[in-house]
């Protein structure tokens, strides 16, 4: 069994994301978490604040609990209409990894809906390749890593960190990812179904953990980490898949080819499609209510600005 997923682990490396070194951080000073600063060049404007500065900033966050070795480059918006209880959105980068990209394209959204955005930037340096990034360091290169190790633990991690530097008093937090972003959060809600988001969004992924124990790890649950008793919890989260109905290009040269991925379609949007079909397929067989959704954004192609905006709509605004 580890063998085989050693084998897949290195295709997914090698075609899911077509990954792109982003540029080195800044090791920390020792195994402390960094207190939050403004960057020099953010062009923030007013005072500082306790915590996240007004306008855009950037800290680097070592993840104590976790890959402490590992440092984190977070960047960050806070709106000044942005309170205490206000909301608080965790955007998980594509495969450049670039942070300062995304954070920038929902800069307006958080002006709109009056949220701090995050953008933790995993680097190539220190979260080489896909196994610490989109597939979550679930697996190193041996055996499987204690879940405080997980990359994906490192966001509940963050959450708590901002809490504590902030004052923010929300339970929650909303996620989105896009790209390799969304392989990242979709994985996320599947093997940390206790997690604190409350909403979370994954746009345009390239390749799915099917939530089927037939399928084996890492393109579906068997042997995988999620114990088959937490399935109907993962189903019952709200978790968001959505397509740009023009990212339908089975030729994408960052589009994963390997057979197990092309077992799922061979574009983007069918296999999106697919994965909810899955999880509709597995919620009838456990008699347990579904709470996706599913949603096809119009006129739009792989493209995380042009999904940006239909995602925060259905991020922000609660009914």
């Amino acid at each position: 069994m580890k063998p085989l997923l050693l084998c897949l682990a290195l295709l997914l490396a090698a075609g899911t994301c077509g990954c792109m070194s982003s540029a080195p951080q800044a090791s920390p000073a020792g195994p402390v978490t960094s207190a939050i600063t403004t960057s020099p060049t953010s062009g923030i404007s007013g005072s500082p604040v306790t915590g996240i500065p007004l306008g855009k900033s950037q800290f680097v966050f070592t993840d104590t609990l976790g890959n402490a070795d590992r440092p984190i480059t977070v960047y960050c918006y806070r709106p000044a209409s942005w309170n205490l209880s206000g909301p608080i959105l965790i955007v998980m980068p594509g495969a450049g990894r670039d942070g300062a990209s995304p954070r920038d394209t929902w800069v307006p959204y958080a002006d709109e809906y009056s949220g701090i955005v995050l953008v933790p930037e995993f680097s190539q340096q220190y979260y080489p390749g896909d196994m610490f990034y989109p597939l979550g360091y679930t697996y190193g290169t041996t055996d499987w890593e204690p879940k405080a190790n997980w990359t994906f633990t490192a966001i509940e991690h963050l959450f708590d960190y901002v809490k504590n530097e902030t004052g923010a008093t929300t339970p929650t937090y909303l996620l989105d990812g896009h790209s390799a972003g969304g392989q990242f959060v979709h994985r996320l809600v599947t093997f940390l179904p206790g997690a604190r988001f409350s909403r979370a969004v994954a746009a345009n992924a390239g390749v799915y953990v099917m939530p089927d124990y037939s399928i084996a790890y890492p393109m579906g649950l068997k042997d995988s980490p999620l114990p088959q008793s937490e399935l109907a919890t993962v189903l019952s989260r709200k978790l968001i898949i959505m397509s740009g109905s023009l990212d339908t290009n089975p030729n994408d040269s960052g589009l994963a080819n390997f057979p197990a991925a092309e077992a799922e379609g061979s574009t983007r949007f069918a296999r999106a499609q697919a994965y909810y079909a899955s999880a509709q397929e597995q919620a009838a067989a456990l008699g347990v209510p579904l709470n996706w959704e599913y949603h096809v954004v119009p006129g739009v192609g792989h493209d995380e600005a042009g999904m940006a905006g239909p995602s925060a709509v259905l991020l922000f605004n609660v009914s």
